[in-house]
Parts: structure tokens; C-alpha cells; sequence
């Protein structure tokens, strides 16, 4: 009898061990996020963290680290332990692209990351301002060709997603497109709308407001299909331009390494997060569409799109910078 009540005490201390553990693990998880607190990466990562309280009861605090286009964060994940504790919030795109415009980057996005999770997914746009001419894509097109001092279009920067499909916009065209880079895209559109520069190539949701204003005239998107927000702006595939077809998301990723156990752990988490209604709302709210397999088959996917990706630069003739 007195053995058996010690046995019980001992399991009963080794449960309340095992779940302090846990619980100081779940406190212990952070989120980081390589993005200005206020922007698109940093919405969706804190959507997500709050959902994932919700969802799941897991607290997950969120850390920006920003800097040189998501590298500061993407450093600190790799300085992290491999134990599922650290995550981070990324486009895949500038995971993919920053060690091919950096030499400075020194990671392989496909060998030193896992993906947990697509979050959210997105296309770009291409929207032409008080500078340029015509109404549809064929017709900016036409004009540009007689005007190639005029003819250019604004991007968030060197290096970007939006950077390469206007440079490949320009070579399936036949027509000569300047690149006018900036540091940022807000700045970008605010040269646009001022009839500085043509045209801008950025995301489908930051184009709807401006469509909807008359402020700019959105001529084409990347997805695959029409944008409801943006229903009378043809796709690339629509319009001829199947290569410039392009959806790009953020992902959760953690370090490669992490044990199969908490990987898996987190994939389920998100898999509970991304059915939830409440968020499902939420990112619908933001603009964005909602990944149709969120966790499956994120690994080959990686893979396949740095690889269309690299094949963009490669055909822009960009070099990588220092």
C-alpha cells in the first residue's frame, strides 16, 4: 500500500515535470519575423500568432528582425537551436532569391530550412499610372515601343520577385523596359501615381485600392486565375504570358535539423490555425488568398519555384551584388 502511494506520487511529480516542460517550451517559441513591424510579412505573422493562441492555446511571440531583405531574420534562425522553438515568417520568394542576389547570403534555402506551413498566398500586378498610355496591356505595349525614354516601370527594389517579371514582361514583349528600382515599394507607388514613372509591378492587394480609386489601371495579374477584387484584369496566361505566371507566399519555416516529431507537431498546429474560420477571415481580410494544401508537399515546391525563379534572373542578365 505505501509503495503503491509512492509510485503514484513519483508519476504524478514526473507528469507535473513533464508538463512544466512543455508549457516553458510553448512560452519559450518565437516568431521571428525579417520585416518592419506594420508590413505585409509582419500582418500575417501576427494574424497567425494570435490564431494559434486561439486555435491552439500556444503563446508565440513575435520578433522583428529587419534588415537586408529578411536576412537578419533568416540569420537568427540559423544561429537558433534545431528544436522547433525558433520560426520565422518569410515570402518564400526572398528566402529563395537573397542567396542568389547576395554573395553575402550564405545559406541554401532548400537545404538549411524546413517549411512548416504556407500561411498565405499572393500574386503580383501590373498597373500603369497618369505617365503611360493605354488601357490594356497590348496597348502599353504598343506605346512603349515608341517611346522607350518614357517607358519604365517602378519596383520595390533590386533583386525583387517584381523586378524579374517586369524584366521578363519586357522580353516577351519585345519591347525595352526600363527597371526604376526603389527602396521600398511605398515610394514606388508614390512615383507612379505622380506620373514620374509609367508603370509599377507589385502585389495584387496593394494594386486594388488604387484600381478601385482610378488611380492606377491594373492591365495584368500573375495567378492563375482572376483576382475577385480585381475581376476585370486578365491573368498572364490570358494575356498570352504564361511565363510570367507567379504566386508567391508566406511561409513558416523553421531550421533544417529539427526533430520529425516537432515538426510535425507545428504542421499541425498551422493545419488547426488555417482551418479556423476566424482566420481564414482574417488573411481574407488582408487581401491574400488562403493556401488550398497548407502543409503538404511544401518541400518539392520550394524546390520547383527557386528553380523558376533563378531561371528569371539568369535571363535578366542580373548579376549578384556584394
Amino acid at each position: 500500500m505505501r509503495y503503491s502511494k509512492v509510485l503514484r506520487g513519483l508519476l504524478a511529480a514526473m507528469l507535473a515535470a513533464a508538463a512544466g516542460v512543455a508549457q516553458a517550451q510553448q512560452a519559450g517559441a518565437r516568431l521571428l519575423v525579417g520585416y518592419p513591424a506594420g508590413g505585409a510579412p509582419d500582418a500575417v505573422a501576427r494574424v497567425f500568432a494570435e490564431h494559434l493562441r486561439q486555435v491552439a492555446g500556444i503563446p508565440v511571440v513575435v520578433e522583428n528582425r529587419a534588415g537586408a531583405t529578411g536576412k537578419l531574420a533568416i540569420d537568427a534562425v540559423q544561429a537558433a537551436p534545431a528544436d522547433g522553438q525558433t520560426l520565422m515568417v518569410m515570402p518564400a520568394s526572398s528566402l529563395l532569391l537573397t542567396p542568389m542576389v547576395l554573395k553575402s547570403a550564405n545559406y541554401d534555402a532548400v537545404r538549411d530550412f524546413a517549411p512548416v506551413s504556407a500561411l498565405a498566398e499572393y500574386g503580383f500586378g501590373v498597373a500603369l499610372g497618369p505617365a503611360a498610355q493605354g488601357a490594356t496591356l497590348a496597348e502599353f505595349m504598343a506605346w512603349a515601343k515608341g517611346h522607350a525614354d518614357q517607358a519604365n516601370y517602378a519596383t520595390p527594389g533590386l533583386g525583387t520577385p517584381q523586378h524579374f517579371l517586369g524584366a521578363e514582361l519586357a522580353r516577351q514583349g519585345g519591347t525595352p523596359l526600363t527597371h526604376v528600382p526603389y527602396r521600398g515599394g511605398a515610394n514606388a507607388v508614390t512615383d507612379v501615381l505622380g506620373g514620374q514613372v509609367a508603370a509599377l509591378i507589385t502585389t495584387e492587394q496593394l494594386l486594388v485600392p488604387y484600381q478601385a480609386q482610378g488611380k492606377l489601371r491594373a492591365v495584368l495579374i500573375t495567378s492563375p486565375q482572376r483576382n475577385a477584387k480585381l475581376p476585370g484584369v486578365p491573368t498572364a496566361r490570358e494575356a498570352g504570358l504564361p511565363q510570367l505566371e507567379a504566386v508567391d507566399w508566406f511561409g513558416l519555416f523553421v531550421k533544417a535539423g529539427t526533430p520529425a516529431d516537432r515538426l510535425a507537431e507545428w504542421q499541425a498546429r498551422a493545419d488547426a490555425v488555417l482551418a479556423s474560420p476566424a482566420y481564414r477571415k482574417a488573411v481574407a481580410d488582408l487581401g491574400y488568398a488562403l493556401p488550398g494544401r497548407p502543409t503538404a508537399g511544401l518541400g518539392p515546391r520550394l524546390e520547383r519555384e527557386r528553380g523558376q525563379w533563378s531561371d528569371r534572373m539568369r535571363v535578366s542578365g542580373f548579376k549578384a551584388t556584394e
